[in-house]
């Protein structure tokens, strides 16, 4: 019951650190109004918050997850999650457009010691059947706090909705301080410095080495594109090419919220139960959300305000949703034991700098050029590439996953 206990704290202080983080990240994307009013910026420049912000996270996560497997993972945590919260309160005082982009660059940074860090965590507390569940349920911080982000910066503004999510993250990492978390098999081992980064690099190697990471990396890092695009420009398409106001763009994104959630979980138990019975079972719950989400996302782009808008959008954030869990919890299955945080961070890493990083910035280009529909339509058809090159994986999984638990 204690180890039970410790675990269900762990993996809530994970939760509450992820739904900062995803508020943290999406609060811009809710006060475009603002910033345009008071920088002057067109949608093009607007593009560049995404972008400023993913670019340092995808470039950190793999050192970050490197030294995860090595060094006090709360200390870890704890820092990126201060300086995360500095950043934002900076960019909340900035007198210039390009000193906001230069704190999202802080804020980037700082974020990126949690999700790999979590997953390793994670997966030593809950192996075996609850393994995709117990990481769905820490991606509930994520989708609860992308809605957080969206709902603060909607109704606080710029720049005090940015300062409102900033300060519990002095809180949270402290809280991190006092838990037990588990850490990585090389903790303590000393290395000097000029010795590391060969090391990364030949830890890195190895992960990538496992055919069956390569192909979840590659499908992860196309479903990243798609879902950073339709995040990014989701509530100003709603409000510009649908004519819904804020108000009822926000109340739509508070009811699909219901369906994110139930789709959180029900994709975790979805890809246990299918493991049970076929080796691949979580790759394919991810396949099976991934192929599901894209009938009802081209409703969503099409069809006008009313009820069938609002039961599309619901449908498509729960299967869009699927993938969270069963996906850190793939990676987990086939990685060796002394370098889970690792094949976590190079998974994240390269699925942020290749998949998330340009995505705000691409629709937002093609946003002007070819037109709002068209534009999403183009997230759309990557959650479809996404749904196939997930597939792939199927054929190695188990034979990685054997060679893991040698």
């Amino acid at each position: 019951m204690k180890s039970e206990t410790r675990s269900a704290q762990v993996l809530a202080l994970f939760a509450l650190a992820n739904l900062l983080s995803y508020a943290s990240r999406n609060v811009p994307f809710a006060v475009y109004d603002d910033l345009r009013a008071r920088y002057f910026v067109d949608d093009g420049q607007l593009g560049w918050l995404g972008t400023a912000f993913i670019l340092p996270h995808a470039l950190a996560t793999l050192p970050v997850g490197w030294f995860g497997d090595r060094v006090d993972r709360r200390r870890l945590v704890a820092l990126g999650i201060v300086v995360a919260s500095i950043g934002s309160v900076l960019g909340a005082l900035a007198p210039t457009f390009e000193l906001v982009l230069a704190s999202r660059l802080l804020v980037g940074l700082g974020l990126a010691a949690i999700v790999p860090v979590a997953n390793a965590v994670l997966g030593q507390l809950y192996g075996g059947a609850r393994k995709a569940f117990a990481l769905a349920i820490f991606n509930l911080g994520l989708f609860i706090g992308g809605v957080v982000g969206f709902g603060v910066g909607a109704s606080l503004g710029f720049p005090v909705g940015w300062i409102v999510i900033a300060v519990p993250g002095v809180l949270v990492g402290a809280l991190f301080l006092a838990v037990d978390v588990p850490q990585g098999e090389s903790a303590g081992a000393s290395m000097s410095m000029s010795r590391r980064w060969p090391q990364l690099r030949r830890d890195a190697r190895k992960v990538l080495r496992i055919p069956t990471i390569r192909r979840l990396m590659v499908a992860t890092t196309v479903m990243a594109f798609a879902a950073g695009g339709m995040q990014a420009w989701l509530l100003d398409f709603l409000q510009s090419e649908k004519g819904m106001s804020k108000g009822a763009s926000t109340t739509l994104l508070g009811v699909c919220m219901v369906g994110g959630l139930a789709g959180i979980v029900a994709g975790g138990r979805v890809a246990d139960r299918l493991r049970r019975s076929r080796a691949w079972g979580r790759p394919g719950a991810i396949a099976l959300g991934m192929v599901l989400t894209v009938p009802c996302a081209t409703v969503c782009v099409y069809a006008s305000p009313g009820p069938l808008l609002w039961a599309a959008s619901l449908c498509t954030m729960f299967f869009i949703s699927w993938y969270h869990g069963p996906m850190a919890a793939s990676v987990d299955d086939v990685a060796p034991g002394p370098l889970a945080a690792t094949a976590q961070a190079v998974v994240i890493a390269v699925m942020h700098l290749v998949g998330t990083a340009p995505s705000s910035r691409v629709i937002g280009e093609l946003y002007e050029q070819w037109g709002r529909r068209e534009a999403m339509m183009v997230s759309t058809v990557a959650v479809a590439l996404a749904a196939v090159l997930t597939a792939r994986a199927f054929s190695t999984f188990a034979s990685d996953h054997a060679a893991a638990e040698l």
